[in-house]
């Protein structure tokens, strides 16, 4: 499969058990690269810029900035990036 077809995404969450499981079933997935991970929305937003994600998974809740202030301000850049909601709540 050509680079240009790969899906790169960022696993966002809080819980460093849920970020490893969600990683390594996204990596079994044909055409997924997951790309990086981070541990709130703060961390994420500064690692978006450097790994480009096509998609992100975000927990709802975590530490500093939770996952819906992460796509409000996703929004507001009009940053290229989708997003998936994924909460163990």
């Amino acid at each position: 499969m050509p680079d240009s077809e790969i899906l790169r995404v960022m696993v966002v969450d809080d819980t460093v058990v849920y970020r490893k499981i969600v990683s390594d079933v996204l990596a079994e997935i044909p055409g997924v690269e997951v790309v990086g991970t981070a541990h709130n929305g703060k961390a994420a937003l500064f690692k978006i810029k450097t790994l480009k994600p096509d998609l992100l998974t975000l927990d709802i809740e975590m530490p500093e900035m939770n996952g819906l202030e992460v796509l409000q301000h996703l929004r507001k850049e009009a940053a290229p990036v989708g997003a998936i909601m994924l909460s163990t709540l």
